[in-house]
């Protein structure tokens, strides 16, 4: 539903997270009071078409439920794969095949029309330990997703998010994979490393990240990301909230 229809609704934030087989929608209230928080599994989606109508339509029956009416205010996406942040397409997957190019902003907007920004998840997921996390306090984090199968990694230095020169999240292909995270801790003199890993590895790559470090002699702290596989959700929920309040700006300035 979006701001145009005639019934009496209430503005929500929303945020959606997917992999290659799985789909994570949040919605909110603007003051991020929960709504809805829904999981289903993906399945092979060959073409921005059939993404669109799985997604999409996830989406939009989420909106329809029974209750009290809704309109986007603010939708985030969090893709797996680099994202180009103006044109909102997912340049390069490290999904499934077939996404490629896939325009995830123009797909979702042609079921709800409303503010939209897609973001790489791995960046997502930095920003939700920034505002629900590990990383509330700090200025200066490496964060390290180690759950694909590439090893990627985001950047927080002196209190924000680096993207790169080509959007794409930092990668890590290195057979010695603490060594490396170790390194570009200390190449950018990170104050805190937050590693995002399946449990049954927690505790190793943890522990070998930390003897690295020291032998390195950096500073930063190791820990491993309470939050999982959430932090990307949430940090879509206030990247949503974001371009709900630029968009809200704009809309004031050209009524002006």
């Amino acid at each position: 539903m979006t701001r145009n229809s005639k019934s009496e609704v209430r503005p929500a934030l929303v945020a959606i997270d997917f992999t290659s087989t799985d789909l994570r929608l949040l919605l909110s209230t603007p003051e991020q009071q929960l709504i809805a928080n829904e999981q289903y599994q993906l399945p092979t989606l060959d073409d921005e078409e059939a993404w669109a109508w799985e997604v999409g339509g996830r989406l939009s029956t989420l909106f329809s439920r029974d209750g009290e009416p809704l309109f986007a205010l603010g939708i985030a996406i969090a893709c797996p794969g680099m994202v180009h942040p103006i044109r909102g397409v997912l340049t390069e997957s490290r999904a499934q095949e077939g996404w490629n190019e896939l325009h995830v902003v123009d797909a979702i907007r042609r079921h709800i029309n409303a503010p939209t920004v897609a973001i790489d998840r791995v960046q997502a997921g930095l920003r939700g330990e920034m505002t629900a996390g590990a990383a509330i306090d700090a200025t200066d984090v490496l964060y390290v997703s180690v759950r694909e199968s590439t090893i990627v990694a985001a950047i927080l230095s002196s209190g924000t998010i680096i993207r790169g020169a080509h959007h794409r999240s930092g990668r890590i292909n290195s057979t010695d994979d603490a060594r490396e995270i170790a390194t570009i801790a200390a190449a950018l003199d990170s104050a805190l490393v937050i590693l995002d890993t399946v449990n049954e590895n927690a505790d190793e790559i943890e522990s070998r990240t930390r003897k690295e470090l020291k032998k390195v002699r950096a500073g930063g702290e190791v820990i491993i990301s309470k939050l999982g596989t959430r932090a990307p959700l949430l940090g879509a929920l206030e990247a949503a909230a974001i371009v709900a309040y630029e968009g809200q700006h704009t809309i004031e300035n050209d009524n002006q």
